[in-house]
C-alpha cells in the first residue's frame, strides 16, 4: 500500500462546502482546538511484547503509577493505526501539515497528554486516577507480529491478551476497554460471547458494527474514504518486518446480540456518515442487563475526552472495575441532546432506545404541491429528478411541511417511496431531512463526525438494486435491508424503503421540515470532511409517484404524550 498525496482543496471546492448563512463557518476556518499536555513524572511507561497462541507476539505500551506496587484494574484497546504515532491528531490540519481528503476536519476542542494515541484513552488523566492503561498494536501494525495465513481470529487474540494482563503483578484481572471508531469496533468483537472472563466493562464509543459504512448500509459504493483509509491512514502503520495485517482488520465478523458484557454506549446524532446507524443498532441489540446510552450532536473527539464526559466514564469504570456498586445509581438508561440548531439544545433521559411511546406518524408525499401532509392526497401526482455529473440544486425533489406546534422528533425514520426507473434498469436515492426556521432560512446541524458545520437533520441514500429487505429485522419506521442486491429495478412503479439515520431535532411553531430527495450528491451539500464521493449511476431518470395508487409517504418519530421521556437535570443542560 502506497500513502495517497494529500491535494489542497480549490477556493471553488471550499466555496461549494460553505452555504451562505452569515455565521461563523466552521468548516471554511477549519479550527483545530488541539492542546497537548506532558504526562507526568510519576507515569511509568513500559513496552511489552504480548505472546499469543500461534506463537507471535503483540506489541503493547502500558502506563501505569511509578513506583505503586498495589494491583489496579486496567483499560485497554488495541488500534490498527501504530500504537506509538501520537502525531496523527495534526493530520486533520489543512494541506500540506494534514492528509484528509478536501482539506482540514472540525474535531472541536480536544486535550490530551502527549502519549495519547489517535481515538484511545488518555493515560495522563486515567493513571492518576486508579487505572493501568494498555494499548496493543493490532496484528501486523505497528510493532506487532502477525499470522495472516493461519490466524486463530480476532476473539483469540483478547483472550490471550486478557489472559496475559490478568497475570500481571500490576493488574487486578479486572479490564475494562475503551475507545472511539476502530478502537470502539474492537470493543464489538472483544465482547462476543463468550467474552474473556476478565472483560468487566465496556466503553464503545462510536464504531461501526454489522453493516458498516457506504455500500454496507445503502449499497451504494463510496470511493474516498475506504480508499484513505486502507492507504493513508492504516496504511502508514503498516510492520513492514511483519507478515502483513490479518484479514480480520477489515472484514470482522459482528455479533452484538450476543454481547452482555456491561456497556457505557456512546452514539452521536452527528456521525450520520459513518457510525451513527450501527452504533444505535448495536446497544438496541446487545444483551447486557447493565447498559446506557449517551447521545450528543458534537464531535465525537471532543465529546469523547471532554471533562464531563470522562467523568461519567470513570463513574462507570469504577462501578464495574472497582466494585463501585453504587456509583452508576441515578444514571439515566439514555441520555439524549435533542439540538434545535448547531449549539442549542436540549437534554432528555429515557429508559430505552428507541424510546419507548414514541409515536412513528406518516406524512405523505404530494408531489404536484412540493408538500408533505398528515392525510394522504387524493389525486396521483408525480415528479421526475435525474443524476448529473454536477449536482444541480434544481434536479430534485423538495416535500416540505411547516408545523403547527413545537414538536420534537427523535428517533429512526424510514421512507416510503414508490419509483419508476425511466431508461434504465437502477437508480440511486439520496435523502435529506432540513430544517427552516420561520423565515424560510436554513438551520445548520454539526454532522459527519461533527466535523461538517452546515449539515441536515439527517440522511440516507439507497441504490434500488439493494432494495431488498430483512422482514424479520425491520419494522415500518426503521427498515433494515439484506446485504447484497435484489436484483434491476422492473418495468412498472416499484416500492422502495430508505432508512435514515437516528437523529434528535426540535421544531417550533412555523418552522419547516424539507424532505429532499435526489439521484446524485454533491460535496458540500450534505457533506464534509473527508469529502465522500459516491460511485453514483449516471443514467436514466427515475420518476417519484405519490398518491393513493402509490401511497409515498415518510414515517416521523415524534415525541407525543405517551414518549416516556423527562427533562435531564437542570445542571446538565
Amino acid at each position: 500500500m502506497t500513502e495517497a498525496a494529500a491535494k489542497p482543496m480549490s477556493d471553488t471546492e471550499r466555496a461549494a462546502m460553505v452555504p451562505p448563512e452569515g455565521r461563523p463557518n466552521f468548516m471554511f476556518e477549519h479550527p483545530f482546538g488541539l492542546r497537548r499536555y506532558a504526562l507526568a513524572d510519576d507515569i511509568l511507561e513500559e513496552q511489552a511484547l504480548i505472546p499469543m497462541r500461534d506463537s507471535i507476539k503483540l506489541a503493547a505500551s502500558i502506563f501505569r503509577p511509578r513506583g505503586v506496587a498495589t494491583p489496579l484494574p486496567v483499560i485497554v484497546t488495541a488500534t490498527p493505526y501504530a500504537k506509538d504515532d501520537f502525531d496523527q491528531w495534526f493530520y486533520f490540519r489543512d494541506a500540506p501539515e494534514g492528509n484528509v481528503p478536501g482539506g482540514g476536519f472540525y474535531m472541536g476542542d480536544v486535550t490530551v497528554s502527549e502519549r495519547t494515541a489517535f481515538e484511545a484513552p488518555d493515560p495522563g488523566w486515567w493513571v492518576p486516577r486508579g487505572y493501568v492503561v494498555v494499548l496493543v498494536d493490532q496484528p501486523g501494525l505497528g510493532r506487532s507480529e502477525s499470522n495472516p495465513a493461519g490466524s486463530p481470529g480476532p476473539e483469540a487474540r483478547w483472550h490471550d491478551t486478557m489472559d496475559w494482563i490478568e497475570a500481571q503483578p500490576w493488574s487486578t484481572g479486572n479490564i475494562g476497554m475503551s475507545g472511539v471508531s476502530a478502537l470502539c469496533a474492537t470493543q464489538w468483537i472483544a465482547a462476543k460471547a463468550p467474552a474473556p472472563r476478565q472483560l468487566k466493562a465496556i466503553i464503545p464509543w462510536e464504531g461501526i458494527n454489522a453493516t458498516g459504512p457506504g455500500n454496507g448500509y445503502g449499497g451504494i459504493p463510496e470511493l474516498n474514504f475506504p480508499v484513505w483509509l486502507e492507504q493513508v491512514w492504516v496504511g502508514r502503520a503498516l510492520n513492514r518486518a511483519a507478515n502483513g495485517p490479518e484479514g480480520f482488520i477489515f472484514n470482522w465478523v459482528y455479533d452484538s446480540g450476543s454481547i452482555t458484557v456491561p456497556a457505557l454506549v456512546c452514539s452521536s446524532f452527528s456521525d450520520q456518515e459513518l457510525h451513527t446507524w450501527d452504533t444505535f443498532d448495536a446497544f438496541s441489540r446487545m444483551r447486557s442487563k447493565d447498559k446506557w446510552l449517551y447521545g450528543h450532536r458534537r464531535q465525537k473527539w471532543a465529546a469523547y475526552y471532554g471533562e464531563a464526559e470522562l467523568q461519567l466514564q470513570k463513574r462507570f469504570l469504577d462501578c464495574f472495575l472497582k466494585d463501585g456498586a453504587a456509583d452508576m445509581d441515578g444514571v439515566a438508561r439514555v441520555r439524549l441532546e435533542i439540538n434545535a440548531d448547531r449549539f442549542s439544545y436540549k437534554v432528555i433521559e429515557a429508559d430505552d432506545w428507541p424510546i419507548p411511546g414514541t409515536s412513528y406518524e406518516s406524512f405523505w408525499l404530494d408531489a404536484g404541491g412540493s408538500s408533505l401532509g398528515r392525510g394522504e392526497p387524493a389525486g396521483a401526482s408525480s415528479c421526475v429528478i435525474s443524476p448529473l455529473a454536477e449536482g444541480r440544486p434544481a434536479d430534485r425533489a423538495v416535500f416540505d411541511f411547516s408545523f403547527d406546534r413545537a414538536t420534537d422528533l427523535v428517533g429512526h425514520a424510514a421512507l416510503h417511496l414508490f419509483i419508476e426507473a425511466e431508461d434504465t434498469d437502477d437508480v440511486d436515492l439520496f435523502v435529506g431531512l432540513e430544517k427552516l426556521d420561520g423565515q424560510g432560512n436554513e438551520v445548520y446541524f454539526f454532522s459527519d463526525s461533527g466535523g461538517n458545520a452546515n449539515g441536515p437533520v439527517t440522511r440516507g441514500w439507497l441504490r434500488a438494486s439493494c432494495r431488498g429487505i430483512d422482514a424479520a429485522a425491520s419494522t415500518d419506521w426503521r427498515p433494515v435491508r439484506k446485504l447484497g442486491t435484489a436484483g434491476p429495478l422492473p418495468h412498472g412503479i416499484v416500492e422502495v424503503q430508505v432508512p435514515l439515520m437516528p437523529f434528535g431535532t426540535s421544531f417550533a411553531a412555523g418552522d419547516t421540515l424539507r424532505l429532499v430527495v435526489q439521484s446524485w450528491s454533491q460535496p458540500g451539500q450534505w457533506e464534509g470532511g473527508e469529502l465522500r464521493r459516491w460511485d453514483a449511476i449516471s443514467r436514466g431518470r427515475c420518476r417519484i409517484h405519490a398518491g393513493a395508487a402509490s401511497p409515498s409517504r415518510l414515517v416521523l418519530p415524534v415525541l407525543g404524550p405517551d414518549a416516556k421521556v423527562r427533562a435531564a437535570p437542570a445542571t446538565e443542560t
